[in-house]
């Protein structure tokens, strides 16, 4: 319709453009801005009492809150704990956080959380230094090349075969770099997300061989040691074994990156979260499980994240240290993953930098119909994606094909 523009929720900065376009005073910007921000929360096992405090407050600011018929009627027989979805202008939701912090039956830190997590949606990542440079999450979105030293990796460029598998993996990281990587991902164990190819078929992370800590030093250690000499840019290593991780640290590596999140079975003790606490270098925390099925899947994914994160704190990290991975092909279903990247946005609650990791994954095979030499299209599609969903890495095998897709999704992005 001529003269009509609609749009499902502008940025703060736009909206100011808008009103600065439109001839809109300055204290009346000022005023309003927050006006015109809206949000949706939803909240989970809230005692009936709690959540009829909660509807009262928000409809008391004209905002809304939709419950459970019987908190509406006040009839709670057998309901232990209810849930809310809340839905506000900006201005509104501070205004309601701020009289529930005045409320009793435990409002007051519930108001806490809701406030951090709404802080941390609306605000930029910490920036990350490392090796003297500084990672401004908020400026690009970030490239990282992954490195295969294993004989069975699943996308097929496992480098161990090769008896020169150390020039190979150097070749390989030049080769990136030239492409454009700001980061490079090595790892010697392969766990094969999405091995069983059937629909509907969960993968299991056991599908790849176990590799012991001594076969995995063997692999990894030589080509660390050698890319810590030939690159310059950070070196992450992917593995989820503290005594690995501290080796190749102490050979040239920057980074953790491990794919179970400070929370690994064998690792009861907390030895990585303690490494990393000491030695302050960045981790990347993917969520990971044994199993799929889940009864909701997004905050059972932000949950496990967040202990992550109490955990890499609790033994002495700094936010800035921290990113997290919502694991696409780890212990979730075909349509787990896509549900996930359809929500990625939700886990901007953390605080967090977020990697996402889905090159040539199953994930894409699966919708696609396409074996993993053919992944390359959907797997850009998956990137550009995560980009518009505020995702600030990702970490590929396609190096310079994603660059340059990156490259056109930050330019996009950035004209908002």
């Amino acid at each position: 319709m001529k003269g009509v523009i609609i749009d499902r929720g502008w940025t703060r900065q736009e909206i100011e453009r808008q009103m600065t376009e439109i001839g809109v005073d300055w204290r009346g910007i000022e005023i309003m801005t927050d006006k015109f921000q809206h949000y949706i929360i939803r909240l989970f096992e809230l005692t009936p009492r709690q959540a009829s405090i909660i509807k009262q407050e928000m409809l008391a600011r004209g905002a809304e809150a939709a419950v459970s018929w019987q908190i509406c009627s006040m009839d709670f027989g057998g309901m232990a704990k209810t849930g809310l979805l809340l839905s506000g202008t900006l201005r509104q939701l501070y205004q309601f956080i701020a009289k529930l912090k005045l409320q009793p039956f435990g409002l007051p830190d519930l108001a806490e959380r809701i406030e951090n997590a709404l802080d941390n949606y609306r605000n930029d990542r910490p920036v990350l230094t490392l090796a003297g440079r500084s990672y401004d999450w908020s400026v690009k979105t970030y490239v990282m090349g992954i490195i295969n030293i294993t004989p069975d990796s699943f996308s097929g460029d496992g480098l161990y075969r090769d008896k020169n598998f150390i020039e190979a993996a150097v070749e390989q990281a030049l080769q990136m770099i030239e492409d454009g990587a700001d980061f490079l991902d090595v790892g010697a164990e392969s766990t094969r997300p999405g091995t069983l190819m059937n629909r509907g078929t969960f993968p299991v992370n056991g599908d790849a061989a176990r590799v012991s800590a001594e076969e995995e030093e063997r692999r990894l250690l030589p080509v660390i040691k050698e890319l810590a000499n030939a690159v310059k840019i950070p070196i992450s290593v992917d593995t989820y074994k503290p005594s690995v991780a501290e080796k190749a640290l102490n050979l040239g590596a920057a980074m953790i990156n491990d794919i179970w999140g400070l929370q690994s079975p064998e690792d009861p003790e907390r030895r990585m979260a303690k490494l990393i606490g000491e030695t302050g270098v960045p981790i990347i925390m993917m969520h990971n499980r044994s199993q799929s099925g889940y009864a909701h899947l997004m905050r059972e994914i932000i949950d496990s994240l967040a202990e992550s994160i109490e955990i890499a704190q609790s033994a002495g990290a700094r936010k800035e240290q921290l990113i997290i991975d919502p694991g696409i092909g780890f212990g979730k279903s075909h349509q787990d993953n896509l549900s996930v990247l359809a929500h990625l946005d939700q886990l901007k609650i953390l605080g967090c930098p977020v990697l996402l990791g889905t090159s040539r994954k199953s994930v894409v095979g699966l919708t696609l119909d396409l074996p993993v030499e053919e992944r390359l299209a959907g797997s850009l599609a998956t990137v550009a994606w995560g980009i518009s969903q505020g995702v600030n890495i990702v970490r590929v095998h396609d190096v310079k094909e994603t660059v340059r897709a990156v490259k056109m999704c930050d330019a996009i992005r950035s004209a908002n």
